[in-house]
């Protein structure tokens, strides 16, 4: 009688290939640059990175929570991004000493010629805070990236100083920022335009009046093009707080972080720049007022 036979590794049973689920999210601190500067490196510098609108006629919660990080230094409001110079200046003046902060100085920029002058380098001189109004953030970072006044400003962050920025001087804070692009509409492959930014927070991209404007599929789309990058985008009246490797939320709307890193798909890469963007396996966290994200870990938190 003949022998059966049997195939190889017959009746043992198959092992089944991991998917994205199955894997413990990667802890990214190993290998990449810290998205903020470490507890062991820094003195307690923090970024108030804010959505636009930021209320300027109730308890004025946003601007609070800068003036009160100043601890009586000086702060220096920067117009560099306004094409309306002497009224924004004039507002945030009034709103800051209304605030408590003694000494709050104007710095603008007209050109790039100025943020090389030495007289406009002495305004930043013993101030504990820069504020970056609102405007176009490719002002800020073709009058000011790489000049010797951007190195000042990270030079006053890394000894423990204050960034805000509200609106384009929010976007204009991380490495990569967005310029431009759709909004109320499904994302296009070829409609976002991306530019250097300067780079005070590694590791995220920045949109500003988020919901109001519904900036989500642009977003999505700028996180699809590099999935290392975290999107977060911010609504009005609304802002987060940096400070080591953790985000808090404060204000009163919400903070919709994109994170790509687990993306199985995108269609971007597709030679059809008018089609609609597809993009699988995406996550979004969707926080409020009191939450907060941990930046080494990709995780948010609730409330302590």
């Amino acid at each position: 009688m003949a022998k059966s036979s049997k195939s190889k590794g017959a009746g043992k049973p198959r092992r089944r290939r991991p998917t994205h689920g199955d894997e413990k999210d990667p802890k990214f601190t190993a290998f990449q640059f810290p998205m903020l500067p470490s507890e062991s490196t820094r003195k307690g510098g923090s970024l108030v990175i804010i959505g636009g609108r930021e209320d300027k006629h109730g308890d004025k919660e946003i601007l609070r929570a800068v003036a009160e990080r100043c601890n009586g230094g000086k702060l220096v409001v920067t117009t560099v991004a306004t094409s309306h110079v002497d009224e924004v200046w004039a507002e945030y003046r009034g709103l800051f000493h209304e605030l408590g902060v003694r000494s709050v100085e104007h710095l603008h920029i007209e050109d790039r010629d100025d943020a090389f002058s030495p007289g406009r380098l002495d305004v930043l001189h013993g101030a504990g805070a820069v504020f970056f109004t609102g405007g176009d953030q490719l002002r800020i970072t073709s009058r000011i990236g790489g000049a010797p006044i951007c190195e000042r400003i990270r030079e006053l962050f890394n000894r423990g100083g204050i960034i805000a920025g509200t609106s384009a001087g929010a976007s204009a804070m991380s490495e990569t920022m967005l310029v431009s692009g759709p909004s109320d509409e499904s994302h296009k492959m070829d409609s976002l335009q991306m530019a250097p930014g300067l780079g005070f927070i590694n590791g995220v991209i920045i949109d500003q009046h988020f919901a109001e404007r519904g900036r989500l599929g642009r977003l999505v789309g700028a996180v699809a093009q590099n999935p290392r990058l975290l999107g977060i985008g911010l609504d009005e009246n609304t802002a987060v707080i940096g400070e080591a490797n953790r985000l808090t939320v404060i204000g009163g709307g919400a903070v919709y972080i994109v994170d790509g890193v687990r993306e199985s798909y995108t269609n971007l890469s597709e030679q059809k720049n008018d089609k609609v963007m597809s993009v699988f396996d995406l996550r979004l966290h969707i926080l409020s007022a009191g939450d907060s994200f941990d930046l080494a870990s990709r995780r948010p938190s609730g409330p302590h």
